[in-house]
């Protein structure tokens, strides 16, 4: 048996360990799942749902003591931590209320010749056998989203938590259990890539729901292509945040504070390409350089830290090393070090990157920096925004609403946001990205329609005619 340490980012503090799965042994906990599906799915959902709010009974009363395991192994501020676990309460019970309402549609077949004696109407039915792959920037939050709407709609799950920080998204499993689902409806499986490698490739896998690097996806699409198994793939994005030459600066800068710092920057959704007119280049580098100078940067249980550590050391390194890419490219470090210290990375400010740098494209950098684009008009703005491979979310602030909405509408994104961050993700919309961003969308409801599917049935000349 091999196990994991779990420590903070920084390595000096133990937080648990972890029994790491051999490749070999993955293939018999999804056949576990395939063997408890059948049972599970044939509970009314009503049951199921009602395990789901259990499970967030118990885990209520630990609220507190989970936001402070989860900042400490993920690195993730305490208020962002506390926020995510509380959310992941709430996503428990927001699923087990849409699976309460999860309905089909009676069809129009009476307006169709030749059917029109027929009655047709659709159920949902459950895809069978979720492999749900978790990121470490929010894995309650993502086990949440992924399982709890896996599960209600009556498939069986086998979820394969980040090795980095993996002791809350436990926590979480073993309620759902206590609650009621069968263990080996939400069975667990520990490691790295070869790992998610042998989840996804195992027979008896349905559908793949992975929130991971563009690299990852592809992966798994390209290894699992013969199978066909249904993906739902939430991948990187290096998002445009579009300032015309009306903007509020204000608002502006406040805003792409918000949407770039959170989890440290380690956020798919984060601000990271802000491509700004450039007649006002300057004097939003100027009000960013003292944002940037106000962060706090230290250890992420204390609540005057705005900024942790990285995931690991390797993850800051790689950072400083993007940021050192682009200025051999031509930005300039207008604020911050652009250096590593451990797994600290301070936010760093790029100002005047070029059209061409790799960070105006789609070098996505997962840590705290700014990359101000300087652009000549809106053309070019959405021009330079619609270059990159990426596409998940999208932002545009204007005084004017209407031009705002004319550079939405022709933005290659997932969503956009007017006159606020584009990392903007509440449960209600549905959340997913285009081109090389993901395919399928989630949110509370969003997510359980993607996890089940559609099925039609036909009753013919049921109708007797009338006349």
């Amino acid at each position: 048996m091999s196990v994991a340490e779990i420590r903070n980012p920084e390595g000096t503090e133990l937080l648990g360990e972890v029994e790491l799965t051999d490749p070999g042994d993955v293939a018999g906990v999804v056949e576990r799942a395939v063997a408890a599906r059948p049972a599970w799915s044939a509970l009314p959902v009503a049951e199921r749902a009602a395990m789901l709010d259990r499970a967030a009974d118990l885990l209520e009363p630990k609220q507190e003591a989970l936001g402070r395991l989860l900042s400490k192994e993920s690195g993730k501020p305490i208020g962002q931590a506390e926020f995510e676990v509380g959310g992941g309460i709430h996503f428990l019970r927001g699923n087990a209320i849409e699976g309460r309402r999860l309905v089909g549609r009676v069809l129009p077949t009476e307006g169709n010749f030749g059917t029109e004696w027929d009655l047709a109407y659709t159920r949902r039915e459950p895809l069978g056998v979720v492999a749900a792959i978790l990121p470490f920037n929010f894995p309650v939050e993502l086990f949440v989203e992924k399982c709890a709407a896996a599960l209600v709609g009556g498939n069986a799950v086998v979820v394969k938590p980040p090795v980095e920080d993996p002791l809350v998204v436990e926590q979480f499993r073993e309620a759902l259990i206590e609650a009621g689902v069968p263990s080996d409806a939400i069975g667990a499986v520990y490691g790295d890539a070869e790992v998610g490698a042998a989840l996804a490739g195992a027979p008896g896998v349905d559908a793949i729901s992975l929130t991971g690097s563009t690299a990852a996806g592809i992966a798994v699409a390209t290894a699992t292509a013969a199978r066909l198994p249904f993906l739902h793939l939430e991948l990187g994005g290096n998002n445009a945040c579009l300032v015309l030459d009306d903007a509020d600066l204000d608002l502006v800068a406040g805003e792409i504070l918000r949407g770039r710092v959170l989890m440290n920057g380690q956020a798919c959704s984060a601000s990271k390409r802000v491509i700004v007119d450039r007649s006002i280049h300057d004097e939003l580098a100027a009000r960013m350089s003292g944002i940037v100078a106000a962060q706090k940067v230290g250890p992420a249980p204390e609540s005057e830290t705005t900024i942790g550590p990285l995931i690991h050391q390797g993850a800051a390194e790689k950072v400083a090393a993007q940021v050192a890419n682009a200025r051999n490219q031509g930005a300039e470090v207008a604020a911050g070090s652009g250096e590593a210290e451990g797994a600290y990375f301070a936010p760093t400010l790029l100002a005047g990157v070029p059209h061409s740098a790799d960070v105006a494209i789609d070098d996505e950098i997962f840590g705290p920096v700014f990359n101000l684009i300087p652009v000549d008009g809106q053309e070019q703005a959405i021009e330079v925004a619609n270059s990159s491979s990426f596409g998940l979310m999208g932002s545009v602030f204007s005084a004017d609403p209407q031009r705002a909405l004319a550079v939405a509408e022709v933005l290659e994104s997932g969503g956009v946001v007017i006159n606020g961050t584009d990392n903007y993700r509440p449960p209600v919309i549905p959340f997913g990205g285009v081109k090389l961003s993901g395919r399928g969308v989630e949110g509370i409801g969003y997510t359980l329609e993607e996890m089940t599917r559609e099925k039609p049935i036909i009753f013919r000349r049921f109708r007797e005619p009338r006349g």
